[in-house]
Parts: structure tokens; C-alpha cells; sequence
């Protein structure tokens, strides 16, 4: 059993089972998705980086599953980690969302963007470079950041009193 309280060999083959996308318990990969760029340090059993959002359902859909069977297991998500909470750090399952959920479209006349939560911050920067769109709420880990935890930790920067955090930002 891992710390999650869920033998890791059977979480592993059973994801497999319904994600196409990446399913890992290397050591390299658990010990990198153990850390954010906090001090903190929490081990994950398996990590799981879904093709696409309806994979994303069928982790969640398992997840919720086997928790109604009694199972200790939980998905944390994480894009960039660059977090200094602690936040994309848990001992289940962590959903990476940067290596397929990282699609994004800009409307420039409509002053919109459409994201996926892997989307880092400096690939969608280098994309308006340019255009006069200024995307304000942006953190001081910017070139690290990924749009999902700048939502979840309604991220801010050094323009935020002017222009406000990311809340005001998000639809």
C-alpha cells in the first residue's frame, strides 16, 4: 500500500485501462510531481496526464468511484507547479495538464482568450506579442506559471492594483 492508503500496482493498471494519455510511477517522475516550488514535499502514487478532456472525465468518474467504495484515493491537478503553497502537491493521483491540455485561442478583436489549464503563461505571451493586448494579472512567475494555477491561485502581479487578479479576468 502507498501513502494514499490504494496499492499503486492496481491504481497504475487500472488508469491504464482509461487513459490514453501518460500513466507513471517512475521514480523520477513521482519525485519531480512530489515538489512545487514550495518547501514542502508530498509523494504521489501515480501520475496521469490525460489525452484530453474527456479523459479527464473518466479520471474523475473513477476517482469518485472508488472513493464511494471506501477507497482513499483523490486527484490533485497541476500545470506549471510553480505554486509556493503546496497547492498542485498530493499523495493520490496528480493530473498533469501540461503535456496535452495545453491548447489555447486568442479572439483579438473580441479581447478573448480560450484556455486549457496546461497552458504556460510564456507560450501564450510570446502568441500576443504584438497585438496591444496586455494580459494583466499575471505573476511574478510568469515564465514558469501555467493558466490552470494562476486561475486556481487567482494569480496576480505587479499590475494587479491597477487592473485587478485573475478573477476579474476569468469567465
Amino acid at each position: 500500500m502507498g501513502d494514499c492508503g490504494y496499492n499503486r500496482g492496481v491504481l497504475q493498471d487500472e488508469l491504464k485501462k482509461i487513459i490514453q494519455g501518460e500513466v507513471r510511477t517512475d521514480e523520477e517522475t513521482l519525485q519531480k510531481f512530489s515538489h512545487d516550488t514550495s518547501l514542502l514535499q508530498v509523494r504521489p502514487e501515480v501520475v496521469v496526464a490525460p489525452k484530453d478532456r474527456e479523459e479527464v472525465k473518466k479520471l474523475v468518474r473513477y476517482v469518485s468511484e472508488r472513493k464511494r467504495e471506501g477507497e482513499n484515493v483523490s486527484i490533485t491537478a497541476r500545470s506549471g507547479g510553480s505554486d509556493m503553497s503546496g497547492g498542485p502537491l498530493g499523495e493520490s493521483v496528480i493530473l498533469d495538464c501540461t503535456p496535452h491540455l495545453n491548447h489555447f485561442s486568442v479572439d483579438v478583436s473580441g479581447l478573448s482568450v480560450t484556455t486549457e489549464p496546461g497552458v504556460f503563461f510564456h507560450d501564450f505571451e510570446k502568441h500576443i506579442e504584438g497585438s496591444g493586448i496586455l494580459f494583466a494579472p499575471y505573476p511574478a512567475s510568469k515564465g514558469l506559471a501555467a493558466f490552470g494555477g494562476m486561475v486556481m491561485n487567482n494569480c496576480a502581479g505587479e499590475k494587479t492594483l491597477r487592473y485587478g487578479q485573475m478573477r476579474k479576468f476569468v469567465q
